[in-house]
């Protein structure tokens, strides 16, 4: 029983010591590349906060006059899409395939005249 034990507390304090720099670390670069922590446990049904909205600054009335035009939304027309050569393989293998073909036909052939 207490060599049960002692595994046991040897194999905790070994995955302690392998694993918990590796999440610390994991966690290090996480907060350097700027992401979040995922929530987790209760924080996970709640809803997000909505981000906070800018302040609005008021304008000199000269400024206020003319509102900037809104960006023009691109029209419901037909769009074009380019044309791809289908046949590149078939042009760039062309010989393999002629080669392969005659190469069919022989075996063809000699199989019949046998």
């Amino acid at each position: 029983m207490d060599l049960l034990v002692l595994m046991f507390v040897s194999g905790f304090a070994l995955a302690t010591l392998i694993f918990w720099p590796l999440l610390h670390r994991a966690n290090q670069r996480l907060a350097e590349s700027g992401e979040a922590h995922p929530p987790r446990g209760r924080r996970t049904v709640r809803t997000p906060a909505a981000p906070p909205r800018p302040a609005v600054t008021e304008q000199p009335a000269d400024a206020a006059a003319e509102p900037e035009p809104a960006p023009q939304q691109p029209t419901a027309g037909p769009v074009e899409i380019p044309v791809l050569a289908t046949d590149l393989f078939e042009k760039h293998f062309e010989a393999k395939f002629n080669r392969s073909r005659q190469r069919l036909a022989r075996l063809r052939a000699e199989i019949s005249k046998e």
